[in-house]
């Protein structure tokens, strides 16, 4: 399969085209996703529940025994435990930065050497996040796997 990924910053609307000989499983799903049926979480905000698509959370935090869902511009919670999402994301683009923490790789603007072997990630909203030193290989690893994806 070939593909060409084009960042087109005029365009209206991001928009995929996809051609295929054969609907294959991996078309399919790839399809499903295009068309919004993506991983959302059920998360909570001022006694209503909202539907978070995983695309638009810049990290995870657990803080006072729930997990704290951090969008570019809102704040979530949810019941869940950080185990049971890091599993349930196991197949996407988070990446566990600390002992109470998840980021998604893909909303990290740049990162910078801390104090003790910590890294401090800078998120597209500009907020710092530090990546514990225990963790910072598995983010190093995603970041550069992720590099030679798209480089492909």
């Amino acid at each position: 399969m070939r593909l060409n990924a084009i960042r087109d910053e005029g365009a209206a609307e991001d928009y995929v085209e996809i051609r295929y000989r054969e609907l294959t499983p991996a078309i399919h799903e790839i399809i499903r996703i295009c068309q919004g049926g993506g991983v959302v979480l059920l998360c909570e905000q001022n006694d209503a529940i909202h539907q978070v698509d995983i695309n638009d959370v810049l990290y995870i935090e657990w803080v006072d025994g729930k997990s704290c869902i951090y969008t570019r511009d809102a704040v979530f919670t949810m019941g869940a435990s950080l185990a049971a999402l890091e599993e349930r994301l196991k197949n996407s683009h988070f990446v566990r930065i600390s002992k109470m923490s998840l980021a998604n790789v893909f909303k990290i603007r740049s990162i910078s050497n801390g104090l003790n072997f910590r890294l401090t990630a800078e998120m597209i909203n500009g907020e710092k996040i530090v990546i514990s030193r225990h963790y910072r290989r598995g983010l190093l690893d995603a970041i550069h796997n992720l590099a030679k994806e798209v480089v492909k």
